[in-house]
């Protein structure tokens, strides 16, 4: 079935210096830098030349056309010259956003003669017959700047279900999530949410890596436990992956378990699979107490290196002492270029030295690391203890698992992927997770 047409526009009708069905209210580039070209066009007798040579962007819109709330709409283009350009829409939604839709990134164009097709999707939040299409662009430089023809504007088919695992999984040494630009229906467990209106919060689906996320959403305040579903563009926003734009909104419903948070080593909270994870380190002594210099932050470690604890949503109290031992839940954010573990409440920063001073797993000892065949596990003191285990890669899939019950153990992994897994151990009362690298 085709998906019915908005717009169709090949700027072959031209009012004076305008083209037919363009230059909306919320058009902002100078209309000196809207002109109209003739040779080599993409199809017909006319293209459009958009001229924009700041890096501050500009909006060439279309007239005003009707939009529904939660539709996704696919717009399509061909375009040639030098500079980059976006696709937006305005739909007078709620909220801070000023009624504008969150951009599609940036195509970078330079192609003075070639052309070529850039195809995005954007979903509307309301219901509108005063709706504007937009192409954004900026840093356009002669002679061509950007020559843009035959735009399609369409109702998209029907989203279908994104898990946030496939939002957040990448081999990308960047980070950026293989959805970065594109709509997307998901959602799950709210794990966390950020005070102050409109900041946002924290969505989850099972337990483990790559299962977080972060939505920036100025319009919708769930609560922890809630299950919620909801249209939203994918958005790299200073490294941090995150949905933003939100349309259809859905409280599924309330009181939900929240997933489990997963266990980590304090060294490990920095990889990329544990964004906007609930993750929760154990028996971490504070290594730097929160002060002014780092903005009421603490530091703790369990032997793998330092974690940073942030005070965003909850600053713990009595402020940690150095020395002392915390198990720790929270969200693992990334702000300003770091990755902080931000408790929710009081219950997610336990005081563990009793427990720790025990020296229970305390002294237990993995090598070779790297490894390359056998991975020789000490339980040290504790070899009358069982101790059961879990070895698991950077998707969170078990490699092995079983229990330790000597002074020693074992585990093979020749053969194994080269890359980081973790050993993780569990008695009764304390879990210590530990990095290992195998290197075949």
């Amino acid at each position: 079935m085709a998906s019915a047409q908005i717009l169709q526009s090949g700027f072959e009708d031209w009012t004076g210096t305008t083209p037919d069905g363009w230059v909306g209210a919320k058009t902002n580039i100078a209309l000196s830098g809207v002109t109209q070209v003739t040779d080599n066009v993409h199809g017909g007798i006319f293209s459009v030349r958009l001229e924009n040579t700041t890096s501050s962007h500009k909006r060439f819109t279309t007239q005003s056309v009707a939009v529904t709330d939660g539709q996704n709409y696919e717009i399509s283009f061909w375009v040639r010259g030098s500079g980059e350009i976006r696709v937006g829409l305005f739909d007078g939604r709620a909220g801070s956003s000023a009624g504008y839709a969150g951009y599609t990134p940036y195509t970078t164009v330079a192609s003075p003669n070639d052309w070529i097709q850039v195809t995005q999707s954007i979903a509307a939040a309301n219901d509108t017959v005063d709706a504007e299409f937009i192409l954004s662009l900026r840093n356009t430089a002669a002679p061509e700047h950007l020559v843009v023809d035959d735009v399609t504007i369409s109702e998209a088919a029907p989203l279908t279900h994104t898990s946030i695992y496939n939002i957040q999984y990448t081999t990308d040494p960047s980070g950026d999530s293989p959805l970065s630009g594109q709509t997307v229906l998901t959602g799950g467990i709210v794990t966390a949410d950020l005070p102050g209106a409109g900041d946002g919060y924290f969505v989850q689906s099972g337990s483990g890596l790559w299962t977080g996320v972060y939505v920036y959403d100025t319009n919708n305040t769930p609560a922890i436990g809630d299950s919620i579903s909801f249209i939203a563009s994918v958005v790299e926003y200073f490294g941090l992956t995150e949905l933003s734009s939100v349309s259809a909104y859905t409280l599924v419903s309330s009181g939900n378990a929240v997933p489990e948070p997963f266990d980590v080593a304090t060294g490990d909270v920095s990889l990329e699979p544990l964004e906007s994870v609930l993750v929760r380190v154990m028996n971490a002594s504070c290594t730097e107490e929160p002060g002014g210099a780092n903005f009421g932050k603490y530091k703790v470690n369990d032997g793998t290196g330092d974690a940073v604890i942030g005070k965003v949503i909850y600053t713990t109290t009595p402020a940690p002492v150095i020395g002392n031992t915390y198990n720790i839940t929270g969200v693992n954010y990334y702000s300003f270029s770091e990755y902080n573990i931000l408790p929710r409440m009081e219950s997610d920063v336990e005081f563990a030295s009793g427990i720790a001073d025990a020296g229970f797993l305390a002294a237990v000892t993995v090598g070779p690391n790297p490894a390359t065949s056998l991975i020789n596990v000490n339980l040290g003191h504790e070899a009358g203890s069982n101790v059961d285990y879990t070895f698991t890669d950077m998707q969170g899939r078990t490699i092995q698992s079983g229990q330790f019950s000597g002074t020693y153990g074992q585990l093979d992994v020749q053969g194994m992927a080269t890359g980081l897994y973790h050993l993780t151990l569990r008695s009764n009362a304390l879990v210590k997770t530990i990095a290992v690298q195998v290197a075949q």
